[in-house]
């Protein structure tokens, strides 16, 4: 077996839509239709994860508004249950969101919101801000940081996870100055020849599909990489099939002549660098938490 994978991070399509058509996102600009995940998948994925003690970060959303899928909450609640020592975030663009809604998926056991605002309309950015001071205030032990996603995913101590809500303005975020989806942005600019660089998602990351399968990344909106289904197949064995070890394999030899990723612009920064990143955070909270 090639056991060369950890996962660190999970992400759940419980929603296929988003209602927002950014510039720089595939949303609304490929073929799709609004599909929600069944309650039996949902609890598949949360069994298998359980079953390797997952403790990393688990996010139940994927190329999607989670929000518009009413049953987040007992989502979240089901997470917080089966997967005891997993950090639990929540991205969501802010457009569904009420304080009701958010004191419930925090009552549920969310731990960190993030908040995207993709235009600066009718003060979008000042009353996301308003909304998350107020959570912030009625929500037992929540803070209202200003801070950014990198911050909220770092490094913590089990069952001292922080509750922090932020509030990120992306409204200068621009179809050029993003990753290109791996080309599902028409328009975009791709590669002429492929990257000569590795990628860590595929060795660090799960992506679920709101019916099962397991796909390489979060480029892949068409689900054209599938490891196969977690209906059908235990995490392990399609994390050690032959699609995912493929991938892998050429992925470590910094060959990306493969499907999707010989049009990807990401990076794809080396797993090593990120846990370097993650550790330096990690002490950085350390210390801010003895100054309180």
């Amino acid at each position: 077996m090639d056991m060369n994978w950890r996962i660190d991070n999970v992400q759940v399509q419980t929603i296929s839509w988003c209602n927002r058509s950014c510039p720089f996102c595939p949303s609304q600009k490929i073929e799709r239709t609004c599909e929600l995940m069944t309650m039996e998948t949902y609890k598949c994925v949360l069994n298998e994860l359980a079953s390797i003690s997952f403790s990393g970060r688990f996010s139940p959303y994927l190329m999607g508004e989670p929000l518009l899928d009413k049953r987040i909450p007992d989502f979240i609640g089901m997470a917080s249950h089966m997967l005891p020592h997993a950090k639990l975030l929540l991205q969501t663009n802010g457009d569904a969101l009420t304080i009701e809604k958010g004191l419930a998926i925090f009552k549920s056991g969310l731990h960190k919101l993030v908040i995207n605002c993709y235009d600066g309309r009718d003060k979008h950015v000042e009353k996301m801000r308003a909304i998350g001071r107020q959570l912030a205030e009625r929500i037992p032990g929540c803070r209202f940081i200003k801070a950014d996603f990198q911050w909220m995913i770092r490094p913590e101590r089990r069952n001292h996870i922080a509750r922090e809500i932020v509030v990120e303005d992306k409204t200068r975020w621009t179809k050029d100055g993003q990753d290109n989806w791996a080309g599902n942005v028409p328009g975009v600019k791709i590669p002429i020849e492929p990257l000569k660089k590795s990628c860590f998602r595929p060795f660090r990351q799960l992506f679920v599909h709101y019916n099962g399968n397991v796909v390489l990344c979060c480029c892949d909106w068409k689900g054209e990489v599938v490891f196969g289904n977690l209906k059908e197949s235990s995490l392990v064995e399609l994390y050690d099939g032959p699609t995912a070890r493929e991938y892998r394999a050429k992925l470590a030899q910094r060959n990306r002549k493969i499907k999707l990723c010989e049009v990807c612009d990401f990076r794809g920064q080396h797993p090593l660098g990120w846990r370097l990143t993650w550790h330096a955070l990690a002490l950085l909270n350390r210390v801010l938490e003895q100054r309180l």
